[in-house]
């Protein structure tokens, strides 16, 4: 039962596209009006955090802001992700293991792609990590070869069942 509340408090938390402040209109970019979440597309799956700021003159420390909180939605996309991926572990590897590998995966796939600077002064940023990418550097980070090899033989499961 507790397992069962713990999956459907994930999916919650994760499962839908949470939409940005400011999206912006039917001018704004795909990725702006989907806003945060797990998603599929041509390119392939893909975990995203779109970040928005307002009210901030300096274009400079703007960019910094929407960046960073994009990153901020990305990482509790990520948690719920590698969360998902513990409960599928066969290994002795505790959550916190599997976390940590992922979270050094995730630094080295993660990327910010794109800006959008609504006509009021919203600027929203999109950080995305692709599955593919996530996959490969799960191999060049430190950590238990078997765990790592197994988070990669789960990922496609895991993503599939939180973007539903």
């Amino acid at each position: 039962m507790r397992k069962l509340f713990v999956l459907a408090v994930m999916l919650l938390a994760c499962g839908g596209a949470k939409p940005v402040p400011g999206g912006g209109g039917e001018q704004a970019p795909q990725w702006l009006r989907q806003g945060t979440g797990l998603f599929n597309s041509e390119e392939g799956k893909r975990l995203q955090g779109v970040g928005a700021v307002s009210g901030m003159r300096d274009v400079k420390t703007r960019r910094m802001a929407a960046d960073n909180k994009a990153r901020q939605e990305l990482a509790q996309t990520m948690n719920a992700f590698f969360q998902a991926l513990g409960k599928m572990s066969d290994s002795s590897a505790s959550p916190e293991e599997i976390a940590g590998i992922g979270k050094r995966a995730a630094e080295q796939a993660a990327e910010i792609r794109d800006h959008w600077l609504a006509s009021e002064g919203t600027e929203s940023a999109l950080d995305v990590v692709d599955l593919a990418a996530f996959k490969a550097a799960l191999q060049r980070v430190e950590g238990d070869d078997r765990v790592k090899r197994e988070m990669t033989n789960n990922a496609d499961r895991a993503f599939d069942q939180l973007a539903r």
